[in-house]
């Protein structure tokens, strides 16, 4: 699983979705609806996660700017990273949703098959 996948689990940031580029990534040039993921500045994205657990969002954002050279400001990335956050919500609460339901449809098939074989056989 590459940084941008981990990033961006829902794809959200597969299109452009308004004037502005998401930070982290670029427009394509052949087609610039779609987006391409900059895999240094998603790196340092993910650095900042770590980092916000012991210092400020403003103090991060001055550090991904000094880093990466694109600017983001404190409240940009306290967005960016609400935003992440409930993508990758909304996505484990897709797959636990629909491993419950595979589940419960192979149990349903299960006791279907069970069910009529031994209660008609006499």
């Amino acid at each position: 699983m590459t940084i941008a996948q981990k990033l961006n689990p829902t794809n959200r940031y597969y299109r452009v979705n308004g004037p502005q580029v998401p930070w982290g990534y670029k427009r394509e040039k052949h087609d610039p609806q779609l987006l391409v993921p900059i895999a240094e500045q998603l790196e340092a994205l993910h650095q900042a996660q770590e980092y916000l657990k012991y210092s400020s969002y403003n103090e991060v954002a001055r550090w991904l700017t000094e880093y990466t050279g694109k600017k983001i400001t404190g409240m940009g990335l306290w967005k960016r990273m609400k935003q992440d956050r409930s993508d990758r919500r909304k996505y484990v609460e897709q797959k636990r949703s629909a491993a419950k339901a595979q589940a419960k449809g192979n149990i349903q098939t299960y006791s279907e098959d069970t069910r009529g074989e031994g209660v008609n056989q006499t």
